[in-house]
């Protein structure tokens, strides 16, 4: 018996002893931004557009960084108004590789325009960077993956404060109200005077 369970652990001996890298620590992926509180400007509709001299995704990148930008733009700007529109610019996004050094920038913004001529918007911006990645694919996909994810949640804190900082006059805030029963149902709420003292 005791046989048998030296020879089941040889293998787990020679891997931990190996020189092997440690597994892997799991990353949190991106579900998206649509469970945060939205923010509902009072336009019509909105566009997300690009800005092709300001994206880069240097190999290994399991997570580009300009469709993480502009997915953060459709999730959380709601056009809830009636005219106007709202133009979301990823102005730049890029992952970039020096040896064994990672570094991510974002940049976005989201103007209010009237026809063509811009009335009112807000700009944000994250960096982040990590070295000593390691020199294997699995490990240098990690850190681009873990570093994007850091920045995305940086642009995306600094995004809401601006927006709610520079474009208040075009924020609609909205409270969920309680449902009111008809009055005419038992349960429906009745109004009665109350005594003159």
């Amino acid at each position: 018996m005791i046989a048998r369970r030296l020879a089941l652990g040889a293998p787990l001996l020679l891997l931990a002893c190996g020189g092997r890298e440690p597994p892997p620590a799991p990353v949190p992926r991106i579900e998206g931004y649509a469970w945060l509180t939205p923010l509902r400007l009072n336009v019509a509709d909105m566009e997300v557009v690009e800005n092709p001299a300001g994206l880069r995704a240097d190999p290994p990148a399991p997570i580009v960084p300009a469709a993480e930008v502009a997915r953060m733009g459709r999730d959380r700007i709601i056009p809830s108004g009636t005219t106007n529109r709202a133009r979301f610019v990823v102005e730049a996004a890029s992952l970039a590789w020096a040896g064994d050094s990672v570094s991510v920038l974002l940049r976005a913004g989201v103007e209010v325009l009237d026809a063509d001529r811009r009335v009112a918007f807000a700009e944000a911006e994250a960096r982040r960077a990590m070295s000593g990645t390691g020199s294997s694919a699995a490990a240098r996909a990690r850190a681009a993956e873990t570093v994007v994810i850091r920045a995305m949640e940086d642009l995306n804190v600094e995004f809401e404060l601006q927006v709610r900082r520079n474009l208040r006059d075009w924020l609609l805030e909205t409270t969920p109200t309680a449902p009111v029963a008809p009055v005419d149902t038992p349960e429906g709420i009745q109004r009665q005077d109350l005594p003159r003292g």
